[in-house]
Order: structure tokens, then C-alpha cells, then sequence
């Protein structure tokens, strides 16, 4: 996937952030908390393609963070890494600052 603009998430590159909450305001779009201190929120409809994409907002909803904090993962097998929610992220704020 190349760089789309408005993008506001890390390069290739950097120190993966660990996830520390997350949240699933609407399908297709998730909201992580790092512990570098920022909020990402990013819309990952793009990844809709992936045959064991959630299928609705309630199975979305059902969102866990693996061992680690490097990993989201829903009961049917989908899978979206750290780094990819920080790439695709359209907005970036400081968790202080958001509260």
C-alpha cells in the first residue's frame, strides 16, 4: 500500500508502539492508545477485502490485544498489527491532550 495523504501515523521505520486500550467506535475504524502517549484512530475498511474480515459492528466490537500489545485480534481469525494501525492513522493526538 503506498501513503496515502492525511495519514498522520508513524513511517516504516520506528519503534512499534504497544497498545494499551482500544476501542471500535464504528465498523471499520479502531482507536488505539500507545504507550509512546498518542491516540491513533484509524479507518481499516481498506482491509474489508481479507476474507475473515469481521463481518458487523458487533463482531468488530469483539476486539482483544494480545499478550504483548503489539497485536488486535477478533474470534475470526483477523488480525491487525500495531504498526498498521499507527500507518493508517488519519488522526493523531496526545492522549493528555484528547481527554
Amino acid at each position: 500500500m503506498g501513503r496515502r495523504s492525511g495519514w498522520q501515523g508513524h513511517p516504516m521505520g520506528c519503534t512499534t508502539p504497544v497498545i494499551r486500550p482500544v476501542t471500535t467506535p464504528a465498523h471499520g475504524r479502531i482507536v488505539i492508545e500507545a504507550n509512546d502517549g498518542n491516540r491513533y484512530s484509524a479507518d481499516l475498511s481498506s482491509f474489508r477485502i481479507v476474507s475473515c474480515d469481521p463481518p458487523d459492528a458487533e463482531a468488530w466490537a469483539r476486539v482483544s490485544i494480545d499478550g504483548d500489545g503489539l497485536l488486535l485480534g477478533w474470534a475470526c481469525r483477523f488480525e491487525v498489527h500495531a504498526d498498521q494501525v499507527v500507518g493508517l492513522a488519519d488522526k493523531v493526538a496526545r492522549v493528555e491532550a484528547a481527554a
